[in-house]
């Protein structure tokens, strides 16, 4: 094979199940040429390594169509999602006549002579049902027929057609059925059925479609055009054409185009995205800068340095989908079992057909017939297919009235295995909002008149840290007065002349560089020191807030036995001070996006559950890549898009309401999914007759109905328990 790869995204229709994912996964893989295939299912999406040499992409479209799927193309993101469009639509069509089928079937019951024309009309309504609600599953199950395998769409259309077939040949040959006393009909069973799979399907493309959001939400970080400087003067360039070398000029509040170095100017640049730092960082001649980032203030001359695919963004870009596409797969169990479930009940059934045949009473026809039917409709999937979606329905409306967004039903299935939560600093623990912590006042010296020489300063200047020394001073109703001769020295601090005397106020090298002898501070956080006439006179230490209910959330974590980390891009006294207020023992500081990401493998390959909880761009590549993800709503939209839950209000305690919702969720699928199958197993033997040879008892199809609609009704009520259980 030749050592030129080529990876391509290939987008797949169909795919329902992890049965598909590794369907599609184990053809793919067989083909010559291919080296390797990911499948995500939740982009509906293939990643496949290629030797163009061998094979091209127009022979793995052809095979995915071969194997029963559809080929979307290739080279995007991600597919075009069409599905919840037709959800909604086929429900619009659907639930209103199987609504009108349930009453005549189960409600109403109309007088044996207006039955065989309500039968009838029964039968053309489901057919409606069956057409417009089922005839994709239909068209799955036929396909899964093709290629010998099962799942849930299987077993979808074997209960909802044995359903239809003998409730179709009910009403053709209604004057036979009733005289054998079984002229009852099941339309209900399956247009009911496949009203509900809609509703679920709904929900499932409505949270897979806004998780594809992410990637695009990153690409649109970096402005689509760019200021160049040319000999003739400026030009604005689509940012996508920029060039290794080129010079671009950027103003207060736009955003860098590509990675490069200043040339010219100064100023301070955001780069929380990238780093978690809070604090702006001052850029002169020399510095590098990074796509995405925001230029605060100032304004700045730079030369292009990395391009396209080759910046730092775009590494964030691929991280993020690398995570994506790595995430565990969660093999739903009702499908692990459908796939030996299926083919037993129809053997089962044909056992139990060919047994009534050889052994059976007169009529034998009949009689093996009504039996080979009950096993059919005992058996049909509607428990099995409810068992999970309606916990999951159920479960994520009860998170969304406690601020508690869940993308997916895979996400309650795992957050309750969680061993070790990973926190970031900025704007998870804490609120993101500077204030000052700490005063130090030299002797001589009051509070009052040192904050009232900073705070005068501090007042014309536009940095986070000169804010914070102005809020602290007007809490002590300390106002600023006038400046004259006032210099920003940007990224360093502020001097000016105050009641006729010289003041500096700004970072220790500032007043080192101007001749003061200062002391260095070990308060945690950011440091304002400030000079009055070449004597230094205090310093304050300015410190992110942590937020008011994280010290609760970290003791409850705690009580569970979850281990709480912090990983922070801040500085380490930044992130020491937040672990000691919160009593979280295990943190590290000036980690990078990528050091996240390492640091969470490293977890997990030590065989943690480890969940993330984050807000910035930053943590998107570890949100993404984490077995559950927390995204701050008051974060960005990457993160919450990344991440598998989002918390709204950012109130840090509906991250513990999370994973005890996901632990109550968790049960409620295994009671729902038990009980389906024992129903199963207990009822199939009736239905089959292994009762009648030595008590006369065996069950006819209209009871094998009931018994079917109650193990649905008991699936739902004991998910609806989830409504009402305490967070």
């Amino acid at each position: 094979m030749s050592s030129k790869l080529i990876e391509k995204n290939v987008n797949i229709g169909g795919m329902t199940c992890a049965a598909c994912v590794r369907r599609v996964e184990k053809k793919l893989g067989k083909m010559e040429g291919i080296a390797s295939v990911s499948v995500n299912l939740a982009t509906n999406s293939a990643a496949v390594e290629y030797d163009p040499a061998v094979t091209d992409i127009d022979a793995i479209g052809e095979e995915i169509e071969r194997i029963g799927y559809v080929y979307k193309g290739s080279d995007k993101d991600f597919m075009e999602d069409e599905t919840e469009a037709y959800y909604a639509k086929s429900l619009k069509l659907t639930a209103p006549v199987a609504f009108i089928v349930f009453l005549f079937t189960m409600v109403i019951m109309p007088p044996h002579e207006y039955m065989v024309i309500t039968n009838w009309v029964m039968m053309f309504l489901t057919l409606h049902v069956m057409y417009f609600g089922g005839r994709s599953f239909y068209k799955i199950a036929w396909k899964n027929l093709k290629n010998r395998t099962s799942d849930m769409n299987t077993l979808l259309a074997l209960g909802t057609l044995s359903a239809f077939g003998y409730s179709a040949a009910v009403t053709v040959f209604h004057d036979f059925f009733y005289k054998l006393g079984a002229a009852h009909v099941y339309y209900d069973a399956s247009a009911v059925i496949i009203t509900f799979i809609l509703l679920g399907k709904l929900l499932e493309t409505r949270a897979k479609k806004k998780a594809a959001g992410a990637i695009e939400a990153l690409l649109n970080l970096a402005p689509k055009t760019a200021t160049i400087i040319e000999n003739n003067g400026e030009r604005e360039v689509a940012a996508s054409s920029l060039k290794i070398g080129d010079v671009i000029r950027v103003k207060p509040g736009g955003s860098i185009a590509v990675d490069g170095v200043v040339e010219h100017g100064q100023g301070s640049v955001d780069e929380s995205m990238l780093t978690g730092e809070s604090v702006p960082v001052s850029k002169r001649v020399g510095d590098n800068l990074y796509a995405g980032t925001i230029l605060t203030s100032g304004t700045l001359l730079y030369h292009a340095a990395s391009v396209g695919s080759d910046t730092v963004l775009a590494g964030i870009i691929k991280a993020v989908k690398g995570a994506t596409a790595s995430k565990p797969k969660v093999q739903r169990m009702a499908d692990q079992l459908s796939a030996v479930f299926v083919p037993v009940v129809i053997l089962i059934a044909g056992a139990t057909l060919g047994t009534w045949m050889i052994f059976g009473p007169e009529p034998v026809l009949t009689n093996s017939l009504v039996a080979f039917v009950s096993v059919l409709i005992v058996a049909c999937p509607c428990a099995m297919g409810l068992a999970t979606p309606t916990a999951v329905m159920v479960a994520t409306g009860r998170g969304a009235s406690e601020g508690i967004l869940v993308k997916n039903g895979e996400t309650l299935e795992k957050a309750c295995r969680v061993n070790r939560v990973i926190f970031d600093k900025t704007g998870t623990l804490t609120t993101g909002k500077l204030r000052v912590e700490d005063v130090h006042v030299a002797v001589g010296y009051t509070e009052e008149k040192l904050l009232e020489y900073a705070s005068s300063l501090e007042a014309l200047s536009e940095h986070p840290l000169a804010k914070a020394v102005v809020t602290y001073a007007k809490s002590k109703n300390i106002h600023p007065q006038l400046v004259a001769d006032f210099h920003n020295i940007d990224g360093e601090g502020v001097r000016g002349n105050v009641d006729g005397r010289e003041v500096l106020v700004g970072k220790l090298d500032f007043l080192s560089s101007n001749g003061v002898e200062a002391v260095p501070s070990d308060f945690a956080g950011s440091h304002v020191y400030v000079a009055v006439d070449g004597v230094y006179v205090g310093v304050f230490g300015v410190a992110d807030t942590v937020k008011e209910d994280a010290a609760a959330t970290v003791a409850q974590l705690k009580k569970m036995h979850i281990t709480p980390v912090i990983i922070s891009g801040d500085n380490e006294k930044s992130v020491k001070s937040v672990a000691e207020k919160l009593g979280i023992y295990e943190y590290f500081s000036g980690v990078s996006p990528k050091g996240k990401l390492d640091k969470l493998h490293q977890y997990r390959d030590n065989g943690d559950i480890v969940a993330m909880v984050g807000d910035g761009i930053n943590d998107a590549a570890a949100l993404a890549a984490s077995d559950v993800g927390f995204a701050m709503s008051g974060g960005t939209e990457v993160a919450m898009q990344s991440g598998d839950i989002t918390i709204i209000a950012d109130k840090t305690d509906r991250i513990v309401k999370a994973i005890k919702l996901s632990g109550y969720t968790l049960n409620v699928i295994r009671q729902n999914l038990f009980w389906a199958f024992i129903y199963n197993i207990v009822l199939i033997p009736l239905a089959a007759g292994v009762f009648y040879p030595a008590f006369g008892i065996r069950m006819m199809p209209m009871y094998a109905g009931v018994a079917m609609a109650f193990s649905s009704v008991s699936v739902v009520s004991n998910s609806l328990r989830l409504k009402i259980k305490k967070l």
